[in-house]
């Protein structure tokens, strides 16, 4: 599901983030950037400690707290999507780069799966209409058991 993004679309993320940083009164700092950079560049589900990780092993000095104060800000503007999979810290994907989907999360080995459902956004636009609401996004989960974990599952009771 996942695209690489052109230059066009990465300098058309950029300026929408610096143009909502602006509106808030914060700045555009090259570690924000940087940040901005190595979360369009990722077409997988992260976590905030990975993107650390991914940066320092790159050779970028990027502040922990400069990460989560960002992330946040990211998800605001609607450059990236924050996930919660159940668990106490947050997983994020680029949205960009994403088509629309939504995941099913295996409670046991944590197996994400992503699948895209035309009846899922039907729903959503035809809730939306009801309730005289403007849907621009949303978030559908379903937790339970992959395959595998229900076939190990079966083997031990």
């Amino acid at each position: 599901m996942a695209k690489s993004l052109k230059r066009g679309e990465i300098d058309n993320a950029e300026n929408l983030f610096k143009e909502y940083l602006r509106e808030r009164g914060l700045k555009y700092t090259p570690e924000r950037r940087t940040v901005l950079h190595a979360v369009l560049a990722n077409d997988d589900h992260f976590e905030a400690e990975d993107l650390l990780l991914n940066l320092r092993k790159a050779g970028r000095r990027v502040a922990k707290a400069t990460i989560y104060r960002t992330l946040p800000l990211l998800v605001d503007c609607g450059l990236i999507n924050e996930a919660a999979f159940g668990e106490k810290h947050a997983h994020y994907e680029n949205a960009l780069s994403q088509g629309t989907h939504d995941h099913m999360i295996c409670r046991r080995c944590r197996r994400i799966i992503e699948f895209d459902d035309t009846e899922v956004i039907r729903l959503r636009t035809a809730l939306a209409e009801i309730h005289q609401f403007r849907a621009q996004t949303h978030r559908f989960q379903i937790t339970g058991l992959c395959r595998t974990c229900q076939r190990n599952n079966s083997t031990h009771d």
